[in-house]
């Protein structure tokens, strides 16, 4: 996947290859090893014996230090290490947000197994052979379960609005302000402002309508994408026909990773906002 998607491109924070050095666990065990050197060599040689592992140790630290971090193999490996950690924090995150809408038992959550299952399958595969299948379009299938839960969410949150949203009460309002507007009565400043908040309100409220039906068709075509890559990495090369199949379910999830970043933005929408702010014109 790019350096950022839906659910990264609002996050600034990088990864300190030195701190991640620092703290892995190669080198938490040579502190270790350090320490146990040196209690042994206290015993028969005193405080001197004791210092020389110390001071062997911070001198490796200093030339690791200098190499390690700017290495490519560990920083990829750093790297990977630090989305799977993004990733795991989003997948909880937009589980509890799922939950307030719905329960476990939803089929959905069975369809977000299943995905899980399929990838696994497939990056097994893909470790012990060698796969056609780019870097970037790897870890956009590994993140793939995090935009159905993005999608599946963005959905929940277009029929919440579409529940909270009287259509017809909407109507009324409007006219009840044209008839003010037209009888030259109240502030028609504030009237004109507030029949526009309406307006708009009502318009992205009809919009939802679309906007569902997409949302909803990109919730059964991205598991369908991560299905057919599967079938193509796994069943299908030894009838030597893996490698245009691959690549047309690859471009499949590409699409579908860009219509997920789109429909982030559903969770966004400022249009409570828009409707408070037309109740308060229109007491005015």
């Amino acid at each position: 996947m790019s350096e950022q998607n839906g659910w990264t491109s609002g996050q600034t924070e990088q990864p300190s290859y030195l701190t991640e050095m620092l703290q892995s666990q190669t080198n938490f065990y040579a502190f270790l090893g350090t320490v146990a050197a040196s209690a042994v060599l206290a015993i028969p040689f005193g405080l001197s014996g004791a210092i020389l592992p110390a001071i062997a140790f911070i001198a490796g630290e200093v030339i690791a230090a200098t190499f390690i971090p700017a290495s490519p193999t560990f920083r990829a490996k750093v790297d990977r290490t630090y989305r799977i950690r993004q990733r795991d924090q989003r997948m909880a995150q937009l589980r509890s947000e799922i939950l307030r809408h719905c329960n476990d038992g939803h089929p959905n959550w069975r369809v977000l197994i299943k995905m899980q299952e399929r990838i696994g399958a497939i990056l097994t595969a893909v470790s012990h052979r060698e796969t056609p299948i780019p870097t970037q379009d790897m870890a956009r299938l590994e993140d793939s379960p995090v935009d159905f839960m993005g999608l599946w969410l963005a959905r929940l949150s277009i029929a919440s609005r579409q529940e909270s949203v009287d259509e017809n009460g909407l109507t009324r309002s409007i006219e009840q302000i044209d008839s003010q507007i037209a009888a030259g009565g109240g502030d028609q400043h504030s009237l004109l402002k507030a029949r526009a908040d309406l307006e708009e309100l009502r318009l992205r409220h009809q919009r939802l309508t679309g906007r569902k039906a997409a949302v909803e068709a990109a919730l059964l075509s991205l598991p369908d994408a991560v299905e057919e890559i599967y079938q193509a990495v796994i069943a299908v090369p030894a009838l030597n026909e893996g490698g245009g199949r691959l690549q047309e379910a690859i471009d499949r999830l590409r699409l579908e990773e860009e219509l997920c970043i789109g429909y982030e933005a559903e969770l966004r929408d400022p249009a409570r906002a828009l409707a408070s702010r037309a109740a308060v014109n229109v007491s005015r």
